[in-house]
C-alpha cells in the first residue's frame, strides 16, 4: 500500500491540480474535481494507515482500494478529460495497484475494464476521427500493457526476495 501512497497518488493530484490549473475549467468541475481528489487522498491515506493493522481484513481493503481507485478515476476522468488530455493516466492506477497485490488474472481483468471505461467514456465525450479513435485504443492497449509489466516485475521481485 506505501507504493501507492508514495507515487500514484502524488501523480493523481498533480494530474488534477495541472488539469484544473492549466486548462481553466468551469467552477462547477473545479469544485467537484477537488472535491473527488480530496475524497480519493483521504481515504487513499486511511488505507496505507490502516491496511495491515487489521491483518485479517488485509486482502479485502487491498481489493476494495483497487476498485476505490478506478471509481476515482471515472469522475476525474469525465470532468477533465476534455479539458486536459494526460487524464487518462488516472486509468492506470486500479490496474498498477493490482498488479502489486493481486494475480495475473485479477490484474489483467482489472486492467481490462480500466481500459474498457476509458473507451467508452470517450465514446461518451463525442470522440470522433479515426486518429482520436486510434490514439484512445493506444492508450487503452498501453493500460493492459503497463499492468501486466508491473506485475511481472512485482513477482519477479518476490522472487529474488526469497
Amino acid at each position: 500500500m506505501q507504493f501507492l501512497n508514495s507515487y500514484f497518488t502524488p501523480f493523481a493530484a498533480f494530474l488534477v491540480l495541472s488539469a484544473l490549473y492549466f486548462s481553466a475549467p468551469d467552477p462547477w468541475t473545479i469544485w467537484l474535481s477537488v472535491g473527488v481528489l480530496m475524497l480519493s487522498g483521504g481515504i487513499n491515506y486511511w488505507f496505507s494507515k490502516n491496511t495491515y493493522r487489521y491483518i485479517y481484513w488485509t486482502k479485502t481493503l487491498r481489493w476494495l482500494q483497487v476498485w476505490l481507485n478506478f471509481i476515482w478515476s471515472v469522475p476525474l476522468f469525465y470532468l477533465l478529460g476534455g479539458w486536459w488530455a494526460p487524464m487518462w493516466l488516472l486509468f492506470l492506477m486500479a490496474p498498477a495497484t493490482a498488479a502489486l497485490y493481486e494475480g495475473r488474472r485479477s490484474t489483467f481483468l482489472t486492467a481490462f475494464c480500466s481500459s474498457s471505461t476509458l473507451l467508452l467514456l470517450y465514446k461518451l465525450r463525442g470522440l470522433e476521427g479515426g486518429m482520436a479513435w486510434g490514439q484512445a485504443l493506444v492508450h487503452s492497449a498501453f493500460i493492459i500493457f503497463f499492468s501486466l509489466f508491473v506485475h511481472s516485475l512485482s513477482q519477479m521481485a518476490l522472487r529474488l526476495r526469497s
